[in-house]
């Protein structure tokens, strides 16, 4: 399922950059980003779930994405 999305890995690195990104300033905003992420997600029920593919995130192309901006 992952293929490249408007210069990204796949559609769900894109969309949490989209919706969080503007609110980077360095990698660890990135991971708590990630944690907040999970942690919704953890409280959602069993089958909302399962429409959800965080596993498909790329938590590293995002950090790096954020460190670039910052040189």
């Amino acid at each position: 399922m992952s293929e490249n999305y408007n210069g990204w890995k796949n559609r769900e690195t894109w969309l949490v950059n989209v919706w969080f990104g503007d609110h980077w300033e360095t990698a660890s905003d990135v991971q708590a980003t990630r944690e907040h992420i999970e942690e919704t997600i953890e409280n959602l029920p069993d089958w909302v779930r399962d429409f959800i593919y965080d596993d498909s995130i790329d938590w590293e192309e995002l950090e790096g994405h954020v460190e670039c901006e910052l040189t």
